[in-house]
């Protein structure tokens, strides 16, 4: 079988791509233990010449102000399912300001800003 392109991937198998008969030049991904005979047949001709498996970088950490808005949207997201309903609650007389702004403090605590 013909092949081209043989990359290992992170488990050890080899991406690369075969000339089909009918399809032409196809992805595919050899392994040696495949079911198939031709996954450990491109398999053993192409790992010699496989480039190596590079994983892929790290992505940047993010900035103050990128966790400052996912703060600010998690504890809208909390605010909106734990305090408002203590808030409507309070002014129907069955719960007490100080349990909704006890709330409100925790839910910050929970997803502090940034420093």
């Amino acid at each position: 079988m013909e092949y081209r392109n043989p990359i290992f991937t992170a488990s050890g198998a080899i991406d690369c791509e075969i000339n089909h008969p009918v399809y032409g030049w196809i992805p595919f991904t050899a392994d040696p233990n495949d079911v198939e005979p031709i996954g450990a047949e491109v398999f053993n001709a192409a790992k010699a010449a496989a480039a190596p498996y590079v994983a892929p970088p790290e992505p940047p950490a993010p900035t103050d102000d990128e966790l400052r808005t996912i703060a600010e949207a998690k504890r809208q997201a909390a605010y909106q399912a734990e305090a408002d309903p203590l808030f409507f609650q309070w002014q129907a007389g069955e719960s007490t300001e100080a349990e909704w702004l006890a709330k409100r403090e925790e839910i910050r605590a929970r997803f502090p800003y940034p420093a």
